[in-house]
């Protein structure tokens, strides 16, 4: 397994056998990798290995969250996040993000397990600390498949309420300065106030943010176009812009914390001045 790779266990109990009796069809080829999904038929469980990449060293940089609606079975296979379509072709996440400035990478074209260490290690050159992170866990072709998989009844009972506690669990330890995600319902599920209709918005060069709910701190959670978007004829373009317009968003907000800090001590050395002042009046 890669280093950013961990491991999970569903009882599925009495659905066991029609859970498994539908997985070759909805996990395609990826059913017969046992390095990703493993069915014990005396326990009644199902095994998976999942992808979630924390930097195992630590910086001055704000630490950004990328959140994604759940991992890819050949990207589990690669050992990095959005690795080559099985063609070989490069996700429009990489380049987006790389065009739009919010990172450059030490090499070109990294195979993904030395991305993996890329970013682990951050040898990267960035204003931020970036975490990838899955609301669920589970690898499926499609976000949908999850509950065309495990059925209504286990996705509400036991995936939806570990995902929600998992994700606070990461936010809670991780304190991210902010969260980006590239999935309206995923959005839709962290956010306090929920979107409809958003790819105008976003061609129109709005920043759709809210906060996260459930945070005692407010986290600022953006929305940009999903990872694998390209339904304009000038969908590079599109994508770039939204991305600087979030990554721009999310650092005004650190100049504007940074001037009122500096607002305050400045305020703090006047008031100490003016006691000194008093004091050599009184002397």
């Amino acid at each position: 397994m890669s280093l950013i790779h961990f491991q999970s266990t569903y009882h599925l109990l009495h659905q066991y056998d029609s859970i498994k009796s539908r997985a070759p069809e909805i996990l395609g080829d990826f059913y017969a990798d046992t390095a990703i999904y493993h069915f014990n038929d005396n326990e009644k469980t199902l095994t998976f290995t999942s992808e979630r990449l924390i930097p195992s060293v630590s910086s001055n940089r704000k630490r950004m969250l990328l959140l994604f609606s759940n991992p890819h079975p050949h990207s589990i296979q690669q050992g990095m996040f959005l690795s080559p379509s099985v063609k070989g072709r490069e996700s429009f996440f990489w380049t987006g993000m790389k065009e739009a400035s919010w990172f450059s990478l030490p090499e070109e074209s990294p195979a993904p397990r030395r991305l993996a260490e890329i970013f682990l290690n951050l040898e990267y050159k960035s204003p931020f600390e970036l975490l990838f992170y899955c609301y669920y866990s589970f690898p499926t072709r499609y976000p949908e498949h999850i509950q065309k998989l495990f059925g209504k009844d286990f996705f509400k009972e036991v995936i939806e309420p570990e995902a929600s506690q998992a994700f606070s669990r990461i936010i809670q330890n991780e304190q991210p300065a902010a969260v980006v995600t590239f999935n309206k319902s995923i959005f839709n599920k962290v956010s306090t106030q929920p979107v409809g209709k958003y790819i105008a918005r976003l061609k129109h060069g709005e920043v759709i943010q809210n906060v996260l709910h459930g945070t005692e701190k407010k986290v600022p959670v953006f929305l940009t176009y999903p990872t694998g978007w390209r339904y304009d004829s000038d969908y590079k373009d599109l994508r770039r812009k939204s991305l600087e317009r979030v990554k721009d968003s999310v650092l005004s907000v650190e100049d504007l914390v940074l001037s009122v800090e500096d607002l305050v001590l400045s305020v703090e050395d006047l008031v100490l001045s003016v006691e000194d002042l008093v004091l050599s009046v009184e002397d």
